[in-house]
């Protein structure tokens, strides 16, 4: 029996050791169609921002010049409406951004309760959308996790009571602004919403772990640099602002869809999945979301100190 198995070893071994058949193949991508992309969104207190760009292949590299020449669209007609009034946003210069530009609302602020409607026209084409914004969530309590008496590297946790009257959609966001790492924008929680289903009515202690930022400018930063924008923990010295937002049933579809999409977009060789459009037109994808919002704030001081209060 000894020898039987030491000659399948033996053979086996040989095979691996062997030149391995190699068919070279050559793929060919199908035929691009490019889509109108609509990210807009309007939040409690806030007037709205909309981008609106086109979609690029997969495949095609992407920098600032090929976003800012070739991607975004910067003469469309924008237009919010709410409670019989109407506002056209206007292409400036905008913080919350992620490439500093985008078409802002001024005088129409977002209220609970209420619905806003959403146009885009652009190349002869009509676009629509409409979302409300749900009524703003308090935490029970939120506070820096450690793992044990030495972690100095602590995550966010949370304490929120559900409301059993009604399906509620969550989505949180993170900024950090530390010795070194600065958010300018709101960073994602994975996953990036999900629904009251599976505690409906009840209390839940959650993990909020910072997601991956946008890759956007990774080329431009050194390695110390990329070590602290992409960490999903805190360090003494940062203050971490914390944003508890309620969506509504289609913005958290399409939000729902993108934590797949986020989770394995750096990797070509898994399947896209569908993501939810909201958009009502031909060719386009995208999402019109509205936000019910709070923000807690925590503070990791450097002797150990944690505060926290909610703004």
């Amino acid at each position: 029996m000894r020898q039987l198995l030491q000659l399948i070893l033996i053979i086996g071994l040989t095979a691996l050791m062997l030149p391995s058949c190699q068919k070279e193949i050559e793929v060919q991508p199908p035929d691009y169609e490019p889509k109108i992309v609509i990210e807009g969104s309007i939040e409690n207190g806030s007037p709205a921002m909309v981008i609106v760009s086109r979609s690029v292949p997969y495949f095609d590299p992407i920098d600032i010049q090929t976003l800012m020449n070739d991607v975004f669209i910067r003469d469309a007609v924008v237009t919010v409406s709410c409670d019989g009034q109407s506002e056209q946003l206007h292409f400036a210069l905008c913080e919350d951004s992620p490439v500093y530009l985008a078409y802002v609302g001024q005088n129409i602020k977002g209220e609970p309760g209420k619905r806003y409607d959403l146009t885009v026209e652009y190349g002869g084409q009509t676009y629509t959308a409409s979302t409300t914004i749900r009524d703003p969530f308090r935490l029970d309590s939120a506070w820096l996790a450690f793992s044990d008496a030495n972690d100095t590297t602590p995550t966010s946790r949370i304490l929120l009571t559900d409301n059993p009257a009604t399906h509620d959609y969550y989505q949180f966001r993170i900024k950090v602004h530390g010795k070194r790492l600065h958010d300018r924008l709101w960073v994602t929680s994975m996953p990036v919403a999900f629904d009251d289903a599976t505690f409906n009515g009840l209390t839940v202690n959650y993990e909020i772990l910072r997601a991956n930022p946008s890759a956007l400018f990774a080329p431009t930063m050194t390695d110390e640099e990329k070590n602290e924008f992409y960490r999903i923990t805190y360090r003494k010295g940062d203050t971490i602002y914390l944003k508890t937002s309620m969506l509504d049933y289609d913005a958290y579809l399409y939000w729902s869809a993108m934590t797949y999409e986020l989770a394995i977009g750096q990797n070509p060789f898994m399947s896209p999945a569908p993501v939810p459009c909201n958009i009502r037109g031909d060719n386009v994808i995208g999402v019109w979301c509205g936000y019910g919002s709070t923000i807690d704030t925590l503070y990791y001081a450097d002797d150990n100190r944690l505060q926290r209060v909610r703004r």
